[in-house]
């Protein structure tokens, strides 16, 4: 049964909030340092294949991570069929995308998509949606002690790795992603044994069936939030080249990497926020309006302090990737304005609002898309930030206004 009081919320916040702050500085310095050992062009090749694996690994991940945060909360005492469900639809939906990307990974541009990266990336990404499930099952069960210990040990060990290979002189991003599949493999291996034992998996066949009947919104709006958030760099890998992306992708990589900081709030408040939704909808109001708070501090604050870094990370980078501070000042502003839409996003999802959540994805995709097609060329990635900006600000107005309908709805019908 899931505890909401007030206490076991915060340590859950606090637990990932750790947990996250580990992972994000983790992340950020292996992207940074794998960066400069490999220089913008070969970077920009690592980078370019890695977006173009998570962008079809859609196909399989279908938004079920989503669709388990809120059945978590809305049905605590059915969570381990639902955690043992997707897991077996992923798994095997995972399988024949895996066999599909290995195939034809040959047929694509080797000056931007070398067969032999691509190939590894896609093992890569396979893994890692796979990991992002169990990590979703403590999520959704305010198990986050657990969440934090799994999510920030796995990024302390790729950068550990890093820090070896780079050590070693390695300039081969093979041997990088290499790396990373082990730490992924082994993270993964302790993860599903460690859910195994304290969620428990119990797949079944009518659970996968509703779990397959309701995640058509969920996987729209996970297609929609990744092409929102990384569509630009495919565009100016496909437009400008590896070298152009391979400058404009760390800024973008930090941008998101920082994202897990806000999230550390989401992923707690959207299970609680359903349950509350569902059964005691004033209190849930309240709840939502103090993460709010809590996140616009958060965003604030993370806005102004990479604002202030750009310059010291860019020097860590080295002189090929000079382009990169103004554009990672231009998007310094997404946190801010993200953070906030984490919070709409959580009170959209507890409260059953994901088909309209996806209209609002989708206006800010053409957006983000449009805008892109016809300032890249002669803007270049510095225009590529600005549309992001600009995408960010789509996104959040969308989501605030489908907040404020909802919650004029409820205060109607309690009148």
């Amino acid at each position: 049964m899931m505890q909401l009081n007030r206490r076991n919320v915060v340590q859950n916040i606090a637990a990932l909030f750790s947990g996250s702050m580990v992972a994000q500085g983790m992340t950020a310095l292996a992207l940074l340092l794998t960066a400069r050992q490999l220089g913008a062009a070969a970077y920009g090749q690592y980078a370019s294949c890695f977006i173009l694996a998570s962008f079809t690994s859609i196909v399989f991940s279908l938004g079920l991570d989503i669709w388990l945060l809120q059945e978590g909360g809305r049905n605590p005492a059915q969570l381990a069929e639902a955690v043992g469900s997707v897991l077996a639809i992923k798994l095997a939906l995972g399988l024949g995308w895996l066999a599909a990307m290995l195939a034809l990974s040959p047929l694509l541009d080797s000056g931007t998509f070398p067969a032999g990266l691509l190939q590894l990336t896609v093992v890569s990404i396979w893994l890692d949606t796979l990991f992002s499930t169990p990590l979703t099952a403590f999520k959704a069960s305010l198990r986050n002690q657990y969440t934090s210990l799994l999510e920030g040990g796995a990024d302390a060990a790729w950068f550990a790795v890093t820090l070896v290979l780079i050590a070693a002189g390695e300039r081969q991003a093979a041997n990088f992603i290499w790396a990373r599949i082990a730490v992924q493999a082994i993270f993964l291996t302790i993860a599903l044994a460690l859910v195994g034992r304290v969620v428990r998996l119990q797949p079944n066949l009518p659970t996968a069936r509703r779990a397959v009947r309701e995640m058509l919104p969920f996987a729209a709006s996970e297609f929609l939030a990744w092409t929102s958030m990384r569509v630009d760099v495919l565009i100016v890998a496909l437009l400008l080249g590896e070298t152009e992306v391979g400058q404009y992708s760390p800024a973008v990589g930090i941008i998101n990497a920082a994202f897990l900081i806000p999230a550390a709030v989401y992923l707690v408040i959207t299970p609680v926020l359903s349950n509350l939704f569902v059964t005691n909808a004033r209190q849930g109001w309240l709840t939502a309006r103090r993460s709010l708070l809590l996140l616009l501090a958060v965003g604030v604050a993370m806005s102004l302090a990479l604002f202030a870094l750009a310059g010291p990370a860019v020097a860590l980078l080295g002189q090929s990737f000079s382009g990169s501070r103004q554009v990672l000042q231009i998007l310094s502003g997404i946190l801010f304005v993200h953070s906030l839409t984490f919070g709409l996003a959580a009170i959209i999802i507890a409260a059953n609002l994901q088909t309209q959540r996806t209209v609002v994805q989708v206006v800010a995709v053409l957006v983000n898309v449009s805008l892109n097609l016809l300032v890249v060329r002669w803007a270049g990635i510095r225009g590529a930030a600005v549309v992001y900006v600009i995408t960010e600000m789509v996104l959040f107005s969308g989501y605030g206004w489908l907040v404020w309908r909802y919650w004029q709805q409820t205060e109607t019908g309690r009148r």
